[in-house]
């Protein structure tokens, strides 16, 4: 068979397993997965991709194996900790609150792998004394198959979980076996997410207070995830909460999910009522709809905690860095001229919907007059929450206001949006010298010395005044030196 015939063969056999799974393979992908299906059909005795497409069609089980090798993704307790914090502290009250302690929450673990997020919700529901039922699903049989056992290796507990799963688990050499405690609170079963199977009774995937949905839409194409997004959408009740992961493709241009963003990262929720999830909202710039979100006691108390001055150092030095003056770093971007682009008009309200006319009227008034563009940009943040240069923007103008608490809540959210954000962490870095926390400012100086050095020195940052990578990470270094040469005895 010619090279030809084999590279269309092999097309053609992923073109069925996407039809017929909804995974896709991107290009980049291509040779891991042909050596992946090469090795299955050296298993099963099979030359050709064409037979072994004639083997997948009659045989449910070796599309399952197949399944199960092309997408092998990594797991462990607790990943991601803060989507676990959020539930603590925010999912959790606010169920108790509309619902009352006694009422159980719904939760799904929607493409669950082995189980160790299901098994981290029912850690959590235990630990906060949560009446719960979870369902945990995944496409793989043999997932879930090891799932159920929950039995496992000690790489599923790195990170911050061994401390919160070790009273649950008994140790025997290096394998540990969840409690039944914990194994019983959760129930696994077979779905495909790319099917259109749910929300249903009887697989028990409707009004969902929960969804976990994690680390999976990247498995699928843009038209799947819209597929997908739209029928977990309906699967939540009113007030329900979808968690994704931070590489996940966003949600929210597919349903009418509410936006919500804080420390914890961006959480999507389905209105309390039908009346609230039909009025119209304002739209993200990804097209979604969105809902500003006042900031929880929990997430005051730990901004609060991260913003205090090092009580062994002076709240101020003598040699803080230069505030950035409004007029060269936000002003001199604009190009326009206000009576044309920005005149009251009976458009600027659409205007102001569109978050690069936000910016632009932003940076334009804050050449004449920054207290009324701090205002401005401070509503733009809560019309356009997943915006990373809006909040960016806003802590800018809040330094230059003299306000850096504020402004490091909102360049840390900025941060969160983003964190290979170059010249967030410098501007979060510059504010925290300025206020004598010199420790989180270094760590957040070498981050930016680390970004810059993945980059082409001559590349214009993003969001800076036309500084290259090369003169941030000379600007950043520099810092470093300084509070170093500070803090030496």
């Amino acid at each position: 068979m010619s090279g030809a015939e084999n590279e269309s063969e092999f097309r053609d056999l992923l073109d069925w397993v996407t039809k017929h799974t909804g995974l896709k393979f991107r290009e980049d992908q291509h040779r891991h997965t042909m050596t992946t299906l090469r090795r299955l059909m050296k298993m099963d005795c099979v030359e050709g991709f064409t037979e072994f497409r004639r083997r997948l069609e009659r045989n449910p089980q070796l599309l399952s194996d197949a399944i199960d090798q092309l997408t092998v993704g990594e797991t462990y307790f607790f990943r991601e900790h803060q989507h676990f914090e959020f539930v603590r502290q925010k999912v959790i009250p606010d169920f108790r609150t509309r619902r009352g302690h006694h009422e159980p929450i719904r939760a799904w673990s929607a493409g669950c792998a082995t189980g160790e997020e299901a098994y981290s919700l029912a850690i959590v529901f235990t630990q906060e004394h949560v009446s719960s039922t979870i369902l945990a699903t995944d496409l793989s049989t043999a997932a879930i198959e090891k799932a159920q056992r929950a039995v496992f290796r000690p790489w599923s507990f790195r990170g911050q979980a061994s401390d919160a799963v070790r009273p649950f688990v008994t140790e025997s050499g290096d394998q540990f076996t969840l409690s039944q405690r914990i194994k019983r609170r959760v129930q696994f079963q077979r779905l495909n997410l790319a099917a259109n199977t749910y929300p249903a009774a009887d697989n028990g995937t409707c009004n969902m207070d929960l969804i976990l949905c994690r680390n999976v839409l990247i498995y699928f194409g843009a038209e799947t995830v819209c597929e997908i997004s739209r029928r977990l959408f309906k699967c939540l009740a009113p007030g329900g909460w979808l968690i994704t992961a931070s590489g996940d493709p966003r949600l929210v241009e597919h349903a009418d999910y509410e936006v919500v963003a804080c420390d914890h990262g961006v959480f999507y929720r389905r209105p309390l009522n039908a009346e609230s999830a039909a009025k119209p909202a304002a739209k993200t710039a990804a097209g979604g709809r969105l809902r500003s979100s006042s900031p929880t006691d929990f997430e005051a108390r730990q901004r609060a905690s991260e913003t205090l001055p090092d009580k062994t150092l002076p709240a101020k030095t003598p040699f803080a860095p230069p505030a950035y003056p409004v007029t060269k770093r936000v002003a001199s971007v604009t190009t326009f001229n206000a009576a044309d682009d920005f005149a009251e008009t009976s458009s600027a309200r659409q205007r102001r919907d569109d978050s690069d006319a936000c910016l632009a009227q932003i940076k334009l008034v804050a050449a004449t007059d920054p207290d009324r563009a701090l205002q401005i940009c401070r509503t733009a943040t809560v019309r356009h929450p997943l915006v990373e240069e809006l909040h960016y923007l806003h802590g800018v103008l809040l330094a230059d206001a003299d306000q850096p608490l504020m402004a490091l809540e909102s360049i840390r959210k900025a941060i969160f949006l983003n964190r290979s954000s170059v010249m967030s962490h410098f501007l979060f870095a510059s504010i925290q010298r300025g206020q004598g926390q010199y420790g989180s400012a270094c760590k957040h100086f070498r981050r930016v010395c680390e970004l810059c050095a993945l980059g082409n020195p001559n590349d214009v940052l993003p969001m800076s005044n036309g500084e290259t990578i090369a003169d941030i990470a000379v600007a950043a270094q520099s810092q470093l030196s300084r509070i170093e040469s500070r803090r030496d005895p």
